[in-house]
């Protein structure tokens, strides 16, 4: 089975209306491919590989993180958490707050984030890389000129966007406050990058095709450190600013020291640093509505068949 064939099956069985690879290595680029549609309603637009997805989560290793580490050393201390927790998640900053519900969002995180002692174990963030992205001055132009990286999207650019939520129903269910009404298309879909941002907020806001994914893993991974495990010894295995593999579902057949980040809007990017391989998977798998499907083995057997092939 192919990519294609499998991405398909799955479009079928309606795990999400469409989806855009890039498959390769240091080297670059060896395959792409796209299928089914970025948009499924109220109208039906083909995805392609010039597809534009909002890549979420994907934002904080290649934008945020690769900053983070250009400008601060790792002990530098951003309101009492060094770089180096904030990057690795154990800060001890509960996952979520809907700050765009508080007047003051600094205060909130810091009033009402901590959750557990600092050091004590891995806890996945939007807070920390929220205050990453609030120490850094200038990060919107820093992320265009040395990453490529666009933000907010212009108007003119929708058409080619992959629309995510019909509304922001997925986060209501969470704080109760319903922030838009109707479809997301060519904005960020995340609440806090949305408000605190105006469309990124450091934790998401990246716009970008499977091939530009790809294009700026490369770059970040030859301006960054080797990527290794920061937290062996506790609950979750995490590099600066990375997921490590952890031979889960999505990572059993890679490589031990594989490492990436996935984003909730269904996307995700893979490195296996010992096969020389870079994965990248974008999908709408929260458009028309974001529903829990099997996202980690779609991963895992895309992982699977991108070695294959």
């Amino acid at each position: 089975m192919t990519i294609a064939d499998f991405l398909q099956r799955e479009i079928e069985l309606g795990s999400f209306p469409g989806a855009s690879w890039a498959v390769g290595s240091s080297r670059g680029i060896d395959q792409t491919g796209a299928v089914g549609h970025s948009v499924a309603v109220p109208l039906r637009i083909p995805a392609t590989v010039d597809t534009i997805y909002d890549c979420a989560s994907i934002t904080k290793p290649l934008v945020t993180t690769t900053l983070a580490l250009e400008l601060f050393p790792l002990d530098h201390r951003i309101h009492g958490y060094s770089v180096f927790e904030l990057l690795t998640h154990t800060t001890g900053l509960r996952a979520w707050l809907p700050l765009y519900t508080f007047d003051d969002p600094l205060r909130a995180i810091l009033d009402h984030g901590p959750e557990c002692e600092r050091g004590s174990r891995v806890i996945y963030s939007d807070l920390n890389f929220i205050l990453l992205w609030m120490a850094i001055e200038n990060y919107d132009e820093l992320a265009r000129t040395r990453l490529g990286a666009r933000l907010r999207p212009h108007a003119s650019l929708k058409p080619r966007i992959a629309a995510t939520e019909w509304g922001n129903w997925w986060e209501m269910k969470m704080c109760g406050t319903r922030l838009r009404d109707g479809l997301i298309w060519g904005e960020t879909h995340d609440g806090n990058s949305h408000v605190l941002g105006h469309g990124c907020a450091g934790n998401a806001g990246l716009f970008a095709t499977a091939t530009e994914v790809f294009e700026m893993t490369r770059t970040v991974l030859r301006l960054t450190p080797p990527v290794r495990n920061e937290t062996a010894d506790l609950n979750d295995a995490r590099g600066l600013g990375w997921q490590m593999g952890t031979g889960s579902a999505m990572t059993e057949m890679l490589s031990p020291g594989n490492f990436g980040h996935t984003g909730f809007t269904g996307t995700s990017v893979w490195i296996d640093p010992a096969r020389d391989k870079i994965m990248v998977l974008l999908t709408n798998r929260v458009h028309p509505i974001a529903a829990p499907n099997s996202i980690l083995r779609i991963r895992g057997e895309f992982h699977r068949l991108a070695l294959a092939e």
